[in-house]
């Protein structure tokens, strides 16, 4: 393949992932705001339906999984799904912020909500699921995948940065002062942009055969039933420790996401620093491009536990910025924690293909579409909880979206719910990680310079077991 090519897969691989989550920042960071404070929704029921609708919808990734891998057209298994819900996607990220005034009728507005925010979590799914189970089918080189991983969370990285930092200046553009004119618009135009993100996306990627098995054979089941599927999932423990980690990492992605609007105007006090402190999130590229570098010298795992670490770090940082009233320190925080989350984000997307691969060529399963699901069901999951916390912390300190100054009772629980909980769960994933003991090297069984088969094997088999 020309490097013309192996860019253009990168860049459309990347595109998909962008295409998430531009909706996915828009809602993490103002789907919240918008809903209590332009469309006048209290906290309690917004969180209240982040939560319920989560949960309702967290594991049909898994549903979607098991279509993917019996799903078989002249463009491959998870390419599909790219056209099917992508679309779909888009236009449901517009009725996010278009809601009807039903001629003030509270209860239809409510119900409109509902409605709205229920399909596009499913459809969200259906659009996503296929962004991890593709890369497996993309390259059986694993250099090669941790760089698509680091391509697509570079552009990911890039348009989410755009979005948090240009939203507000956006809405305030387009809507002349009406905010929700401003989001409707705003809307309008994102999801036209993730609907031509995942066409070209579709047009510029190709299915490969996948990985040979280790022993050159069809070792691999070709169809699972889905209790089958489940069996085979429970026995991969490297998989079981991701798929929690990806659980606690995507609540407090949210929970954090949620608050931190609500922090930097309430607590920090400097609303106009808004775009600033939400826009700097291009930073965690410099995360997202050392991982190939990292991954390369560091087992997987350790890469990931060095980036929780240094998330910690850079979360500390903050309130000590926040009682000096430093913009520097706030921002060097934020600067080190996002670098760390660059890194986090990328380096687990490529530690669950190494799973998906110990599944085939230890387990003798193949399940790609199936275990790729884990990120969709932590994404469900942890908007759930985190929607859920970061509107019951609000409801806890009795937040009040008429006053421009809240009370010191609502200031602690925005901290608790923007700087503390996080912390609480980056710690949790760092002791989880302690279990996980997949050493990916001793996967590449199909290199030319890899040990032989046999010895693999009962090498990746002690290590995962172990």
């Amino acid at each position: 393949m020309s490097m013309f090519q192996t860019w253009k897969r990168r860049i459309a691989y990347g595109s998909t992932d962008m295409a998430g989550n531009i909706i996915w920042q828009m809602v993490s960071t103002y789907l919240l705001f918008y809903y209590t404070t332009v469309a006048g929704i209290s906290a309690a029921f917004a969180g209240m339906l982040f939560f319920v609708v989560r949960f309702i919808d967290a594991f049909d990734a898994l549903i979607y999984g098991y279509l993917i891998d019996h799903t078989h057209t002249k463009y491959g298994q998870s390419r599909p799904y790219f056209v099917w819900f992508g679309i779909p996607l888009g236009l449901l990220a517009m009725s996010l912020f278009m809601i009807p005034s039903f001629g003030g009728h509270t209860t239809m507005r409510l119900v409109y909500i509902s409605i709205t925010y229920t399909f596009f979590s499913l459809i969200y799914s259906g659009a996503n699921t296929p962004i991890t189970s593709i890369l497996p089918s993309l390259t059986d080189d694993s250099v090669e995948r941790t760089k698509l991983a680091s391509a697509r969370m570079v552009m990911t990285t890039i348009g989410t940065s755009a979005v948090a930092a240009i939203t507000l200046p956006m809405v305030k553009l387009l809507g002349k002062g009406n905010q929700s004119t401003g989001f409707t618009l705003w809307a309008i135009i994102l999801g036209l942009v993730i609907m031509g993100l995942f066409i070209f996306a579709f047009f510029n990627l190709k299915e490969t055969n996948g990985a040979q098995n280790p022993d050159g054979d069809n070792e691999a089941t070709e169809s699972l039933s889905i209790w089958e599927s489940l069996k085979g999932a429970a026995s991969n423990k490297p998989w079981l420790l991701l798929a929690c980690s990806f659980i606690l990492l995507q609540t407090f992605w949210m929970l954090r996401g949620n608050s931190a609007i609500f922090f930097i105007k309430y607590v920090y006090g400097r609303p106009e620093l808004a775009p600033i402190f939400l826009g700097i999130g291009f930073v965690s590229v410099i995360g997202n491009l050392s991982v190939p570098f990292l991954s390369q010298h560091f087992k997987n795992r350790n890469v990931l536990q060095f980036s929780l670490v240094l998330g910690v770090v850079g979360q500390l940082l903050l309130p000590i910025a926040e009682k000096m009233h430093s913009v520097s320190l706030l921002i060097a925080g934020s600067v080190v924690f996002l670098i760390a989350m660059g890194i986090t984000f990328t380096i687990v997307f490529a530690m669950l293909s190494d799973t998906v691969d110990y599944s085939t060529k230890v387990l003798g399963l193949n399940e790609t579409g199936f275990l790729s699901a884990v990120p969709m069901i932590g994404a469900k999951l942890g908007m759930g909880i985190g929607g859920f916390l970061a509107g019951q912390f609000l409801s806890w300190g009795q937040f009040n979206a008429k006053v421009a100054v809240q009370s010191g009772r609502t200031i602690t629980f925005i901290n608790l719910a923007f700087i503390w909980m996080p912390i609480i769960l980056l710690a949790a994933m760092i002791f989880m990680m302690q279990f996980y003991h997949l050493n990916e090297k001793e996967l590449q069984v199909n290199k030319p310079d890899a040990v032989p088969v046999s010895e693999a094997k009962e090498d990746i088999e002690y290590d995962a077991n172990n």
